[in-house]
């Protein structure tokens, strides 16, 4: 028994007399990072704060305009929630990985928040595990002032992330009351298409007008922080704590985008000349999403006339024939169907000489015809149009099952059509015959009989 005790001594004993290590003092080194060390009861952490004055420019905006159109925000959640622009938290995270595991740590968190005129930046960085807490603290503290949470792709993983590291250090996050502003899905349905990528790097460039000079990349964070573990200098971190106020202020930048392109009053954003046909289109489709259809007509009005109007050569074949089917599928699904004809005939005038892939137009046609006009011979026409295509494609390649199997249903439609053609002509022409007969009829007796004499008969 003796001998198990001091194995369990021997055990315990180290276990009780170890003592955490010391923190890294923040000496000149971190100074010239303008950073310093934020103490509280809770601990300490590093701290870097950077303010912008009222006048101060990103890019092609002010971020005093923020206040301007702060409200239009509400967009997002309710028309009627007051959005000010003092109460958004900007927030960005930088990483030790890139799942959302307890693994992951977030070894910087950066915010950005509105004070009177000004814009500040804090950075809240922790030179070990042992800081964690008095970080999680310190915004925990702070997170009571906002009601909105503005952030990049934050939502789905910089926030829950946050939330894994409270509840591992056993601290209470009351975000219930707190509103997601995540501004990465209003990026992709404008930009999918016609940006490289919807990284927050490549969007300041091409849309907010702002470009980084000798950026870490965020993919280097990870790489970075765990080289200053090992070396303890805190000039290996410059490039990151740069790319993240980076971040944060930009989200500030594209926030005061959106806030203009959902305000109506706004005649100078309107919808600019050199838009591409693809953005046009995503961005009227978003903003009648977010309920500004005024606005959003404008710029399918404008898309409209662009394709309409287009001389042949000045538009890319390619995105000006989609931009037209994409379009008129929006008009057609609003019930607009004057312009939704309109489209559809002016791909098909572009198309007729070649062997399109695409005969969904000469369909809608045929079947506007049919059902909306009962014009059987212009539904007729376009159906008889469509099988030519396709029997132009088919001695050109191979048929499949499905294009056998569109074949039959065009076949089906033009015997279809043909019927209510001949029905529709049978009763005019037995109305006609009636119509003869009667007239005959009428004419028969109104006629003056010719009177017989007596004398007349003798003879």
């Amino acid at each position: 028994m003796s001998g198990l005790r001091e194995r369990l001594g021997r055990l315990k004993g180290p276990a009780a007399q170890a003592v955490p290590p010391p923190l890294p003092v923040a000496d000149g080194e971190w100074a010239q990072l303008g950073a310093h060390i934020e103490t509280s009861s809770a601990g300490s952490f590093i701290m870097r704060r950077c303010t912008y004055g009222a006048d101060s420019v990103h890019g092609k905006y002010r971020l005093r305009e923020l206040a301007e159109v702060a409200q239009q925000l509400s967009g997002f959640h309710d028309r009627d929630a007051v959005v000010q622009h003092e109460a958004l938290l900007f927030f960005d995270t930088e990483t030790t990985g890139l799942g959302v595991g307890a693994g992951n740590v977030p070894f910087m968190v950066g915010i950005g928040f509105y004070t009177a005129e000004s814009f500040t930046v804090e950075q809240l960085f922790i030179r070990n595990p042992a800081e964690e807490q008095a970080m999680l603290v310190y915004l925990q503290e702070l997170l009571s002032r906002f009601t909105h949470i503005v952030s990049y792709n934050g939502r789905t993983f910089d926030w829950p992330i946050l939330k894994n590291r409270y509840v591992l250090n056993r601290l209470k996050l009351n975000d219930a009351k707190l509103l997601q502003l995540d501004l990465l899905y209003s990026s992709r349905s404008l930009w999918r298409n016609t940006l490289p990528s919807c990284r927050l790097s490549k969007v300041e460039e091409s849309r907010l007008g702002f470009e980084r000079v000798d950026d870490v990349p965020g993919s280097m964070a990870p790489t970075l922080y765990f080289q200053y573990l090992a070396e303890k200098n805190p000039a290996i971190l410059q490039g990151v704590f740069v790319h993240n106020e980076h971040d944060i202020v930009t989200l500030a930048a594209l926030a005061i985008h959106f806030g203009k392109l959902l305000a109506d009053d706004t005649p100078a954003f309107m919808p600019e000349p050199e838009l591409e046909l693809e953005e046009l289109f995503r961005t009227g489709q978003w903003l009648d999403k977010m309920n500004r259809q005024r606005k959003a007509e404008s710029y399918f009005n404008e898309l409209f006339t662009r394709l309409m109007n287009d001389q042949e050569g000045e538009i890319s074949s390619m995105d000006y024939e989609h931009a037209i089917l994409q379009l008129a599928a929006f008009y057609k699904k609003r019930a607009n169907y004057s312009r939704a004809v309109d489209l559809w005939k002016r791909w098909i005038a572009i198309k007729h000489a070649s062997i399109a892939l695409q005969i969904d137009p000469y369909l809608e046609l045929a079947m506007f015809y049919e059902h909306r006009e009962r014009n059987w011979e212009q539904a007729i026409f376009y159906a008889e149009e469509a099988w030519a295509k396709l029997w132009r494609r088919r001695s050109l390649q191979r048929a499949d099952k499905k294009q056998h199997e569109v074949e039959e249903a065009l076949e089906k439609r033009i015997r279809r059509l043909k019927d209510k053609l001949r029905k529709s002509e049978t009763p005019a022409r037995q109305s006609n015959a009636l119509a003869v007969q009667a007239n005959q009829r009428a004419a028969s007796k109104t006629r003056k009989m010719k009177p017989i004499y007596v004398s007349e008969g003798l003879i």
